[in-house]
Formats: C-alpha cells, structure tokens, sequence
C-alpha cells in the first residue's frame, strides 16, 4: 500500500474522504489533485485511449472516488476541486461516446458535465449538449453569443462538423 502524504498547512489528508485519489495520484492538496488527474486525464485523451469503460484507467477511478464521497467531511477547497475534476471527466465522456458512437450516452454524460461545470467558462461543454440533443439552433446562437470566448473557434469548428457529418 502506499503511504499516505504528511498533513500540510490546515489540511489533513488523513481526514478527507477522498484520501484514496490523493494517494493514487501522489497528491498533498486538493490543487495538486487536480493537476496530476488532468496530467493523467490528457496522455490517455489525446491518444485517444481515453475510456470510460475501462475501470482500470486512473480517470474513472479518480471519478468514482470523488462521485461516491461523503461530500460533507470534504474542505470547501476539496469541494470546487472536485466539481472541477468530475466536470473534465463528464466533458471528455461525451467526446468518447462519440468515439463509440453512443448517442444515448452523449446526452447522459453532456447533462451531468452541465451539473458539475460551475464556474468554469468553458463553452464547449455546452456546444456538445445542444448538438447530443439535435439542438443546432440553440448551439449556434450559444456559440455566437461567445464570440470573444478563446474557444469560440473550436466550439464553431464542432458545429460546422456536426452539420456537414453529425457526431459520428
């Protein structure tokens, strides 16, 4: 078994109920945490082995930690971090099932990537929930309505694609 990092500054890891995530990824804060869950996250997304059913994949396993914690005993800092890390897993999920070709699967995990976004400004999330839903005017007005957002191109690229192909 791994050892657990030492307790930092007002944060207790020996505490938190997500103490397991900490030590799968070698984390000591919640910041950390994210860091190397999005490090872990892109080499398996940008090679496209990124796979929501593959259990085994430190992704899913960070997802399932965080999704199943008693959120009550976590630090407000855990908290945001956390909607933060189960966001990006939901928003990479409707990227694989599109892979997959699942477009059940799209509307399910584009709808809870939506639950978790919270202040995150990011306009792609959105684009694919219009799209997974055949909403193509209600994504085009969304994406026209972020034209100084830094990935309006992208998110019109996705459209422009959906319109010529679909998803798949």
């Amino acid at each position: 078994m791994e050892k657990l990092p030492e307790k930092q500054e007002g944060f207790d890891l020996k505490k938190s109920p997500i103490r397991e995530a900490y030590i799968i990824l070698g984390a000591t804060t919640p910041l950390e945490l994210n860091k190397l869950y999005t490090e872990q996250d892109q080499l398996l997304f940008i090679s496209r082995k990124w796979d929501y059913d593959e259990k085994d994949q430190i992704p899913n396993r960070i997802k399932d930690i965080l999704e199943n914690a008693d959120q009550i005993g976590l630090t407000e800092e855990e908290k945001e971090w956390r909607s933060e890390i189960l966001w990006f897993w939901y928003h990479h999920a409707i990227s694989c099932a599109n892979w997959k070709r699942d477009k059940e699967k799209m509307k399910l995990f584009s709808e809870k990537a939506l639950e978790y976004q919270d202040n995150n400004p990011n306009i792609l999330t959105r684009t694919m929930f219009f799209l997974a839903h055949d909403q193509i005017e209600k994504a085009e007005e969304w994406v026209v309505s972020k034209i100084e957002d830094p990935d309006h191109d992208t998110a019109t690229e996705i459209i422009a694609n959906y319109k010529k192909n679909g998803f798949f």
